[in-house]
């Protein structure tokens, strides 16, 4: 049975002028090869960044960001449900290659004091999940059983809609990818047992805020709402986690406005992602758009995706499915 084809429409300035014939079920997907043709090549910091914000390089740093966390004034509470009983997991068990990549993982944040030994009466699983790129794994615990008997923070996301309609007018834009996301912010004193896990190398507690805790989202938009309050309320800085984009409507005004904010990312001693940040740009993808001035558009790669979506056997499946399918 011949192979379906789909067309896949281009933008302009993100991928080349010529339509592109994607099939499914080839080797590279189409996604694979939009996002490949996105990658910028490896470069040093002083090339990333502008010149104008060579004074602020510490801040993109990969072994700067590496030191402990200073004292700050947020952290994450985890309270719990009063009739919730302490867990003790059962381990899991890990392949050769997980039980290496688990060795590291504890080294490294021991080292960095992002997790301290324990013991804890509450034990989470710990795993490893595979990410898109082959052969690698990603370090999580499981906190189902936490998440149940933690009392939900109700503090909202906002809304994508509402993010993408502050640009109206804007043409330049800034993209900045803060580092170590979550873990920029502490568990408060008293509640780190509450999120320790297990390893066959003993029970560990975060002192930091690790993914997967259910307030985590909350915790951390509140965070950097906090921090970045000032800007957002002037109308030329929008937030969503860890993304981070400023805009303006002429180059001297946004320099003054990156500057500006940079001064407020020392002062609170994070870091960014040189590779991932854009800067002085008048075209971004951002939050799976592409971005110009009074242009906003779906992003190719996004769609590609869709259209080589595994058809779901489960309803869980079908649910992922739709809500992803949904926001495009």
């Amino acid at each position: 049975m011949p192979k379906r084809r789909i067309q896949i429409k281009r933008f302009r300035g993100v991928l080349d002028t010529n339509p592109a014939e994607v099939l499914i079920g080839a080797k590279i997907t189409a996604s694979q090869e939009l996002a490949h043709q996105q990658q910028e090549v490896i470069k040093e910091i002083d090339e990333l960044i502008p010149s104008y914000l060579q004074g602020y390089r510490d801040h993109f740093k990969k072994k700067k960001a590496e030191c402990f966390l200073p004292s700050q004034s947020y952290n994450h509470a985890i309270k719990l449900k009063p009739d919730f009983i302490p867990r003790n997991c059962k381990l899991y068990p890990l392949s050769p290659n997980e039980q290496k990549e688990q060795d590291k993982f504890l080294e490294e944040n021991l080292q960095k004091g992002y997790i301290q030994k324990s013991k804890s009466p509450m034990a989470s699983p710990f795993f490893f999940v595979a990410k898109k790129e082959k052969g690698m794994l990603w370090p999580t615990q499981d906190y189902r059983e936490l998440n149940k008997g933690t009392i939900k923070n109700t503090y909202p996301l906002p809304l994508i809609s509402d993010l993408l309609d502050k640009l109206k007018g804007a043409k330049i834009f800034t993209k900045l990818d803060l580092r170590n996301g979550y873990n920029n912010v502490w568990i408060k004193d008293g509640d780190q047992w509450k999120a320790a896990f297990k390893t066959n190398q003993g029970l560990f507690k975060p002192t930091v805020m690790f993914f997967g805790l259910s307030n985590s989202p909350a915790t951390f938009q509140a965070f950097m709402n906090d921090i970045l309050s000032k800007f957002i309320n002037e109308g030329w800085c929008v937030v969503y986690m860890d993304d981070i984009l400023l805009f303006s409507k002429d180059k001297e005004e946004h320099q003054e406005r990156t500057e500006r904010l940079m001064r407020q990312i020392r002062n609170h001693d994070l870091y960014f992602k040189p590779e991932k940040c854009e800067f002085n740009v008048q075209q971004v993808i951002f939050l799976g758009m592409v971005i110009q001035p009074n242009y906003v558009a779906m992003d190719p790669v996004k769609l590609a995706e869709i259209a080589e979506w595994e058809p779901p056997k489960m309803v869980k499946g079908v649910r992922a499915f739709l809500e992803f399918g949904n926001f495009y």
